[in-house]
């Protein structure tokens, strides 16, 4: 089961590597007059990717699951889910949002030819601050950004044998960087990486409500 947890992992290094590279060339196809957006004042430039009035809906896979590769047990075979997220963002002004994320994931060990199995499920909520590089990229359709904020990570073992069952919590600190492609004025796709105590990379859908 490693072996495919393994094939997992890197066919989501490989998506997140083309959705980055689709970024950067559609990006620069569709790039604004760089000489007419720079010389705006900064105070009122906008490229247009995000402001005051955005509300976006994103739902996502991450990976590697981090809650359940983070318990090891030797000679154990293990399985593990993609992390699900989805996530909320409204503007406060035109570069700078607040928003939350909920995240869930499970997986599970087995031992003995499957006749002892420990079942792992976790569950992630955050609150973010976001800042948008919407006066310093002139493509209205990419939206880059970076954020940090405050949460916690609830984490529940369940096994067949005594001496396995506990659950833990702990206070996360999330930091993010991610990027996101509009091929609509309602719809677009988004690649994140960063650390929230359930894995390191997440790419998904983004809706502007």
């Amino acid at each position: 089961m490693n072996l495919n947890l393994n094939k997992l992992y890197n066919r989501m290094k490989k998506i997140v590597f083309l959705v980055l590279a689709g970024m950067l060339s559609a990006g620069a196809l569709q790039a604004q007059s760089g000489k007419a957006f720079y010389n705006s004042p900064y105070k009122t430039r906008n490229s247009g990717s995000y402001s005051a009035s955005a509300s976006l809906l994103s739902f996502g896979l991450g990976a590697p699951n981090k809650p359940v590769e983070s318990v090891n047990y030797g000679g154990w075979s293990r399985t593990a889910a993609p992390v699900f997220y989805a996530k909320y963002e409204h503007g406060i002004m035109d570069e700078v949002g607040i928003g939350g994320q909920l995240g869930f994931t499970g997986g599970s060990y087995k031992y003995n030819n499957g006749n002892d199995k420990l079942k792992i499920i976790a569950f992630h909520m955050a609150v973010l601050g976001y800042y948008h590089f919407n006066k310093l990229i002139p493509v209205k359709a990419l939206d880059v950004y970076a954020g940090a904020g405050l949460g916690f990570r609830v984490r529940s073992t369940s096994g067949d044998t005594s001496g396995y069952d506990y659950s833990d919590t702990n206070i996360t600190v999330p930091v993010k960087v991610g990027g996101r492609y509009f091929f609509t004025d309602a719809f677009g796709a988004y690649l994140e990486v960063g650390w929230d105590d359930m894995s390191d990379a997440n790419i998904g859908v983004t809706f502007r409500l």
